[in-house]
């Protein structure tokens, strides 16, 4: 029997050791480092257990328990952590590993300094067993509390994953299956040990929790729960600008950041392995199957959907060592502010500062490829052109702010007539444009005339002054396949016909180059 513990403990020292390596050599170090420690705290019990049944002497038996408290207190407090960090990660306060391990230090000082108070063990006995010894310890109040604070722990973790078993998917299930067995089975042995229900000398406990660690490593490996997650940057997601989305590759939920949580607070209440589609108006754009790259979505932060901002997500595999896709990453950068002001420069290019309508520049891009649609399919376009009549005298009589609120209110009045399709534009001082699809050339009078009635008729005051306005009108038929620039001759003719023919009138102009 005492050879056989022996190397059971030994197996367990083994297999402590690897899982301490393995523990801190995942990338995730968020969650390995409380595997880690719990493997380590373990292995330390398991150590001490083995000098201990290896002892002659009190004082040698002493010094082994001393060995094993370094672990045994430590053990409850990092599996309630190690549960927590890879089922329910964000209830991990930052105090709660700093407590623990104080209060482990605290339970070692106490058994170092044993042979002062015997508030540990109040006795210490070596019996001869089998050609060796096991020791009969007499327990004091600080052991039974010891004992209790461990029990509270790992029942506070079994409620705790229970809990998450029960509320869980199918998939966080299975997660979770081999973690609570081997659980279990340390738990279990802790129980039979300090009842007293075992022969004297035996404490499977060590080794039995050796077991459980080993189905914890399994279960790890097999779902890969500390390869998701970069941790080498686990601080910087935590507290960048951008939001973070780490799901493993059926798109369950794995990980988020503070930023995430605030474009989509139902994140708060996601703990497992839940599909996030789940998410009430999750954006189309990041359909589970997206595949790897750049895309443009708007979304609500506002219950009632007002305010729409607009994101850009940039989705990307993650993949393992070995090359093997673990999981998605979404990282979603809000570029509300940068499309508003693309928005705002594009319309600074386009418009015409003082009317709001289109500049020159915009207005000759947009006829131009009106005009190529209409030869392509044989129709026929116009062009009408106005300029405010006697606008110097209207500058040197009121001002040149009068003038300036003359332009916009005439373009006020004139927007108001327009159909959708017309194009509006400013092409030059107080000369202004229309290109529309008119193709009848009495109709495509008819509409000038309105607008020349329109300006005579508008009620312009300034500063209390009435300032009286007129136009002159000239319009133009624009036949498939002829060209902007010999329009414009025409209209431009026109106009000034229509100025010199004493103003506030239309003349309807011809082009003299007509198409072949």
């Amino acid at each position: 029997m005492h050879t056989a513990l022996v190397i059971c403990l030994l197996i367990s020292l083994i297999v402590d050791a690897g899982m301490v390596v393995f523990a801190v050599t995942r990338r995730d170090r968020s969650r390995s480092i409380f595997s880690a420690a719990l493997a380590a705290w373990l292995f330390l019990y398991c150590l001490g257990y083995l000098v201990e049944i290896l002892c002659t002497t009190p004082e040698a038996a002493m010094a082994a328990l001393r060995i094993e408290n370094l672990g045994i207190p430590m053990i409850a407090p990092f599996f309630l952590l190690t549960a927590l960090s890879l089922f329910q990660a964000r209830l991990i306060k930052r105090w709660m590993p700093a407590v623990a391990v104080t209060y482990g230090f605290i339970m070692f000082l106490i058994v170092l300094f044993n042979d002062s108070h015997h508030l540990y063990y109040t006795s210490i006995e070596m019996v001869p067993y089998g050609g060796a010894y096991y020791i009969v310890l007499g327990r004091g109040p600080v052991y039974f509390l010891q004992q209790a604070v461990s029990v509270m722990f790992m029942l506070i973790a079994y409620g705790m994953l229970f809990t998450r078993f029960i509320r869980g998917s199918s998939k966080l299930r299975s997660q979770m299956t081999l973690f609570i067995l081997g659980s279990t089975v340390g738990f279990s042995a802790n129980i039979l040990n300090v009842s007293g229900i075992l022969p004297a000398g035996i404490d499977p406990t060590p080794f039995c929790m050796t077991i459980g660690l080993l189905l914890f490593s399994i279960n790890l490996f097999r779902h890969k729960l500390m390869d998701i997650i970069s941790a080498a940057a686990y601080t910087a997601v935590e507290t960048m600008d951008d939001a973070m989305i780490v799901l493993d590759t059926d798109w369950g939920f794995m990980f988020c950041n503070r930023s995430a949580e605030q474009i989509f607070p139902q994140l708060t209440e996601f703990s497992g392995t839940e599909i996030i589609t789940k998410i009430q108006d999750w954006p189309r754009a990041l359909a589970p199957g997206a595949s790897s790259g750049q895309v443009t979505f708007r979304h609500a932060r506002d219950d009632d959907g007002a305010n729409l901002s607009t994101y850009r997500a940039n989705i990307s595999q993650i993949t393992g060592s070995t090359g093997k896709q673990t999981g998605w990453s979404i990282v979603i950068r809000d570029i509300t502010d940068m499309t508003v002001l693309m928005s705002r420069l594009e319309e600074l290019a386009t418009t015409d500062p003082l009317t709001g309508i289109l500049n020159r520049r915009q207005f000759l891009y947009m006829a131009n490829r009106q005009l190529d649609m209409a030869q392509r399919h044989n129709l026929s376009m116009a062009l009408i052109l106005y300029d405010i009549d006697l606008f110097k005298k209207i500058n040197d009589t009121y001002g040149h702010m009068a003038g300036d609120f003359v332009l916009c209110s005439i373009v006020d009045a004139i927007r108001e007539q327009l159909r959708s399709y017309d194009i509006f534009a400013r092409y030059g001082g107080e000369e202004f444009v229309i290109f529309t699809a008119d193709g009848d050339a009495d109709k495509l009078y008819i509409f000038a005339q309105r607008l020349c009635a329109v300006v005579e008729n508008v009620q312009i005051v300034y500063e209390g002054t009435h300032i009286p306005v007129t136009a002159s009108f000239g319009v133009v038929q624009i036949p498939p396949g002829a060209g902007f620039e010999a329009a414009m001759r025409a209209v431009d003719i026109a106009m000034y016909e229509a100025k010199s023919g004493g103003r506030n009138q239309v003349v309807m102009g011809r082009i003299a180059e007509l198409p072949n």
